[in-house]
């Protein structure tokens, strides 16, 4: 590294921030990533002057995504309106790179999210134990049609709430920084037109009720749930039944078949709500730094290196701020309000 590169970095320092991302296989995260990064490109470019971009290997593969669910809709007659899109299940966990900063300029913050399967919980605890102990932030993906359906039936076995909370009693008393962990439901278009998006967060605090209040004990965790479209127009439609009305079950437990359908006669790919989860990010952020920045704490030394030497960067999270939203369906922080709080 040459002498004007130190003399960069030391001017304009970067932040590499991790984040872990779990839930069950087939739950869609793949997908909903895919709407994260597009919709907030596009709506960070029309409301901050912020801006996302991703790795060369990110970018192809959640473009090649994008190009596939577009595709979904416009050949919906050959998936006999029971689109699968986005809803196949991996195993192997997926890594996506990211850089954000100020338009126009040299990214600050490398964002770093990867993608455990539900099973990895169980499974592979030691993993992501590890990675977590490097996040900023967990996102929870939560499988909607399952906790609702059925009067919550296959919760259990799908999203596995229990196994969940039993990791993060193991991993909780190692982690001394605070922490943001959004529990995050996804293909949850039929309950937002039906509006029934409250019952869904209601069933989510009861579902994920000893989680919370693991989370509440701690003292250093912020969670809130953030609903999101997945696709937009396809909505959970039925489970399969037998004769007799029975849901028909595969090996594991879990419903053999889940049907959506399109909604409408132009039905188009258009997630919604997909930027929340990186305004609450970066609102927590922003908080923790205000709050933390004389403390001699890693994460404050972080925050510090990164928002003292950029306060452009540091004043455009601010103004983001309006833009993270409390009041939509469905949304709601439920512990850890003063890890949002903050004053220039």
């Amino acid at each position: 590294m040459g002498f004007f590169d130190v003399l960069k970095t030391k001017i304009a320092p970067t932040m590499d921030m991790k984040v872990c991302m779990m839930g069950p296989r087939g739950v869609g995260k793949t997908t909903i990533l895919t709407a994260i990064f597009n919709d907030t490109k596009e709506s960070l470019g029309s409301t901050t002057g912020l801006h996302l971009t991703a790795e060369n290997a990110t970018l192809s593969e959640l473009t090649d995504r994008k190009h596939y669910l577009n595709s979904v809709f416009a050949e919906r007659a050959s998936v006999s309106d029971r689109p699968s899109a986005g809803l196949a299940a991996s195993s192997t966990v997926t890594t996506f790179d990211f850089h954000f900063g100020l338009k126009g300029k040299d990214p600050r913050i490398n964002l770093e999210l990867k993608d455990f399967p539900g099973e990895f919980v169980v499974d592979y605890p030691e993993d992501v134990m590890s990675f977590i102990k490097e996040s900023t932030a967990v996102f929870i993906a939560i499988d909607t049609p399952h906790l609702m359906e059925h009067d919550g039936a296959f919760n259990d076995v799908k999203n596995k709430p229990a196994a969940i909370t039993e990791f993060f009693k193991r991993v909780l008393p190692e982690l001394g920084d605070e922490r943001l962990v959004l529990l995050i439901p996804l293909k949850c278009e039929r309950y937002f037109y039906e509006n029934r998006m409250e019952e869904v967060a209601d069933r989510v605090k009861e579902s994920y009720s000893e989680l919370i209040q693991v989370f509440k004990e701690s003292k250093n965790i912020a969670c809130a749930i953030t609903p999101i479209l997945t696709l937009g127009d396809v909505e959970y439609d039925k489970m399969l039944c037998d004769g007799e009305g029975v849901v028909k079950l595969n090996e594991f437990g879990t419903p053999e078949r889940v049907d959506y359908r399109f909604r409408g006669d132009n039905p188009k790919y258009r997630p919604a709500f997909c930027i929340q989860p990186l305004y609450y990010l970066l609102s927590f952020l922003a908080a923790q730094y205000t709050r933390n920045r004389k403390h001699g704490d890693f994460m404050g030394r972080l925050l510090g290196s990164l928002f003292d030497n950029d306060k452009p960067l540091l004043n455009e999270i601010y103004t983001m701020e309006k833009n993270r939203k409390t009041n939509l369906p469905g949304y709601e922080v439920v512990c850890g309000h003063k890890f949002f709080q903050y004053s220039k």
